[in-house]
């Protein structure tokens, strides 16, 4: 019986931090198409770049944001004749911090 308990008791864990990868990957697209959307020259409530930005799961069990705007990388890292304007970089940022602290509360 104690199998089975330390089973159930497994599989309640995985799923609950599945969940939880689940829902900082959505914080991390939520804060990248918020910073985006800030970085704007006119503020016009939309953008092509932000409205690409997504998370999908992989066939291994992970997630990614991700964007298949090409021109993305130019934005976020900058060009010679354009400053980078990061809008991943700090979302992930933040939510590595949020992580951290869900991690060290478990301890």
């Amino acid at each position: 019986m104690a199998g089975v308990d330390l089973s159930r008791q497994r599989e309640r864990y995985e799923a609950e931090l599945a969940q939880m990868i689940i829902d900082l990957a959505e914080r991390i697209v939520a804060g990248a198409k918020s910073r985006v959307l800030k970085n704007l020259k006119t503020p016009k409530g939309n953008s092509s770049l932000a409205m690409s930005i997504r998370m999908e799961k992989d066939p291994g069990g992970g997630v990614r944001v991700l964007t298949d705007k090409s021109y993305a990388r130019y934005v976020e890292f900058g060009t010679i004749s354009q400053p980078a304007l990061p809008f991943l970089t700090p979302a992930v940022e933040e939510v590595k911090v949020t992580f951290s602290g869900l991690i060290d509360g478990l301890n």
